[in-house]
């Protein structure tokens, strides 16, 4: 087989495997996520816009941060349940390490499609509501935002069953939102706002507790990534 003809099959097979990932991403209740994504951001910037009660880029970073939670919790949540209803999930252990090429596409797109929505609506607040270097705000909402996201894909490779999955994500969501008062100037919160300067603290020091902050969260979503990828090592436990 020629050079050429291996490039092509390459590219018919990855472009096959994205249409099928898309697939399953936008299938079912997903649509109704990205409504409500739109429908949130779009209600709060119109009252924003309408009020001009917004001054500060950190004012507008917990909207990207829900809006991006919400893009991301149907196809981690219920990846899993969805291969398993539509028996898909036989045929990704059938074929050796197929599952992993198949999760980390499908993770991937999930990302891609959410950083480019979330990037939208930053660059729509920076126009209509206040200017903001649209690409940082975006590269900061991203992490808490994958970190939630690759936590919920690596709990449904345990559970096994998307409302279970939901529920104890939502429990931990809640956790997290609990302590972030306690932890609000701490590397340690997952909802760190860069943005948002204490005044007490020098921004030196507030610079080095968000790079350690972002440490720790990309470190954990590689954690939780290889976690998942290894637990669907377990055949038995899917099908």
């Amino acid at each position: 087989m020629s050079r050429k003809k291996k490039i092509s099959n390459l590219a018919d097979i990855a472009f096959k495997m994205i249409r099928y990932n898309l697939k399953i991403i936008f299938a079912n209740r997903f649509i109704w996520f990205l409504i409500g994504a739109i429908a949130f951001y779009t209600g709060l910037t119109l009252i924003y816009v309408f009020t001009e009660d917004v001054s500060r880029v950190e004012d507008l970073y917990g909207i990207f941060v829900f809006c991006g939670i919400l893009l991301v919790f149907y196809p981690t949540v219920f990846g899993i349940q969805n291969d398993q209803d539509a028996k898909t999930i036989e045929i990704l252990f059938g074929i050796p390490n197929y599952r992993y090429k198949v999760w980390l596409v499908r993770i991937g797109l999930i990302y891609v499609i959410t950083f480019a929505i979330l990037l939208g609506f930053s660059s729509l607040s920076s126009f209509l509501v206040i200017p903001m270097p649209v690409f940082a705000v975006t590269y900061h909402v991203l992490f808490p935002v994958f970190f939630l996201g690759i936590m919920s894909f690596m709990v449904s490779t345990f559970v096994k069953n998307g409302n279970g999955t939901a529920v104890l994500m939502i429990i931990f969501g809640l956790i997290f939102l609990i302590l972030q008062d306690t932890l609000e100037k701490s590397k340690w919160n997952v909802f760190l706002n860069p943005f948002s300067t204490p005044d007490d603290i020098s921004e030196t020091a507030w610079s080095n507790i968000v790079q350690d902050n972002r440490i720790i969260l990309f470190t954990s979503i590689i954690i939780f990534l290889l976690a998942g990828l290894y637990n669907l090592q377990r055949r038995e436990k899917f099908i």
